[in-house]
């Protein structure tokens, strides 16, 4: 049983961390705008990609805090700047900021690309990485991160998407910045709106690519719209036929000598798995698989730019009795783990996730009708759990209100998204009502980070292009 907690609690939160996924540096002098920014950084951190473009890394002190930044000069830069807000809560952008470069970014063709990392997160300054779960994801690990940062003085209540937004516009303001644009990816776009919000005047447009307003108890609905997500995947696989060839070579079976779509055959076997787990063994270890263990793996692979063909092969698999070679293909997804390095910093996620999200959502854990939204509600009952520990007097239901706003600007949604549903990008359209809603069957979580549609549609945007959603340009 002890088994069973461990393996759900590692891949539920990597589940949740999911939503940070998816060069030559110069550091010559600084040009006017940086003028009051304290520290240069003298060599940016993580891999050193060849480009002949000028990139310059930077700390902006505030308070007791240092923001991480980083600067990718155009060689033409006919725009606004663009301002990347990566994902998480927790994650980072400096150090993978070769995403940018290999191959390069055609935003980088007319603007010039801020990449920030976020209060607690990445090199910003104090970090709220807890090492202490590396070794393991347990109650014990969590209170230890808990007591080492309290001791140092950090409080966490300064964490919340508030206060990264406002130390973002302390940024905006040392740089020397009147208006510029803002491009947020699944978190990121939970702060881009709190800028809109806080700070309209200068934001000139803005991109949310696999959006969660504020408005939307996440928790609540998330088990229902991962759902949908999963069950589109397998069944307009079995639909159009355009499955992996090693599911069309699979019998699927009749589902009690019925003919059904995959999705009742998964629910039934989610059933079966709920009262009689297997056990799976990746050549050096065995665990047992449960239908939360599978549900969720499902869903956490899905978010991947590849999941819509690994998940119906797997369930498939799965529904021909074959679960190692299933759980074995959903494993294949190269995502990186809750605790894997510097990666993620779970303390900035933790804060996050139990001050801002989960008190919009009903304390009482909703009953769900079908085996696989049943399963998934393990996240929330998972997030409760490790709260009670982070933040144990910050749980009471908090009501979210309706603003909204005039500032132009792109949503990117996908009906194969399990993380960020593509509900939510409706949900977002309703506070923009100036807003571009593209969504899309074939995509998945943060399309703009590996769909060349979706790059190109956010490179359109931001270089003024304008269009009705039913007649975007790809």
């Amino acid at each position: 049983m002890r088994d069973v907690l461990k393996l759900k609690i590692r891949l539920i939160l990597s589940f949740l961390a999911l939503v940070f996924l998816i060069s030559l540096t110069s550091c010559g002098s600084r040009h006017e705008e940086l003028d009051n920014i304290t520290q240069s950084i003298e060599k940016c951190p993580g891999e050193v990609v060849p480009t002949p473009l000028i990139i310059n890394c930077y700390y902006h002190s505030e308070g007791n805090s240092d923001t991480a930044f980083a600067v990718i000069k155009s060689t033409k830069a006919t725009h606004k700047p663009i301002l990347f807000l990566h994902g998480g809560p927790g994650g980072r952008s400096i150090f993978d900021r070769h995403i940018w470069l290999t191959p390069q970014s055609e935003l980088l063709n007319s603007h010039d690309l801020i990449l920030v990392d976020q209060k607690g997160s990445g090199e910003s300054k104090p970090s709220l990485d807890c090492w202490e779960v590396d070794g393991g994801l347990t109650a014990e690990s969590i209170s230890d991160c808990k007591t080492r940062l309290s001791s140092e003085g950090i409080n966490f209540s300064s964490y919340r998407i508030s206060e990264i937004a406002e130390d973002i516009v302390d940024l905006r303001i040392a740089l020397g910045i009147n208006k510029w644009n803002l491009y947020g990816v699944s978190f990121g776009s939970r702060i881009a709106l709190e800028l809109v919000a806080i700070d309209q005047a200068a934001v000139n447009s803005v991109v949310l690519d696999s959006p969660l307003p504020s408005h939307v108890a996440a928790y609540d609905s998330l088990p229902y719209e991962s759902e949908l997500a999963i069950n589109f995947a397998i069944n307009n696989c079995q639909k159009i036929k355009e499955c992996d060839t090693i599911v069309l070579d699979q019998e699927i079976p009749d589902c009690s000598n019925e003919q059904k779509p995959i999705s009742e055959c998964l629910g039934e076997l989610l059933i079966d798995l709920h009262k009689n787990p297997i056990i799976f063994s990746d050549g050096e270890k065995s665990i047992p698989v449960d239908d939360t263990v599978f549900a969720s793996q499902l869903a956490k692979t899905l978010a991947h730019p590849d999941g819509r063909n690994i998940v119906p092969k797997a369930v498939v698999l799965a529904l021909n009795g074959r679960m190692a070679e299933a759980m074995s293909s959903l494993l294949t997804v190269g995502i990186s783990g809750y605790s894997e390095g510097d990666e993620l910093s779970e303390g900035a996620q933790f804060s996050s996730e139990c001050l801002d999200e989960l008190p919009k959502n009903n304390p009482l854990i909703e009953q769900y009708s079908t085996p696989i939204a049943s399963a998934l509600t393990e996240r929330e009952k998972v997030l409760q759990e490790i709260c009670a520990i982070w933040s144990p007097d910050e749980t009471i239901l908090k009501e979210t209100f309706f603003q909204s706003f005039e500032t132009e600007a792109l949503i990117l949604g996908g009906l194969l998204d399990p993380i960020t549903p593509v509900a939510w990008s409706s949900k977002t359209q309703e506070i923009l009502p100036n807003s571009i809603l593209v969504k899309r069957e074939n995509w998945t979580h943060a399309p703009s980070l590996s769909d060349q549609c979706a790059k190109e549609l956010v490179y359109k945007f931001f270089t003024g292009s304008r269009w009705v959603a039913e007649n975007a340009p790809c």
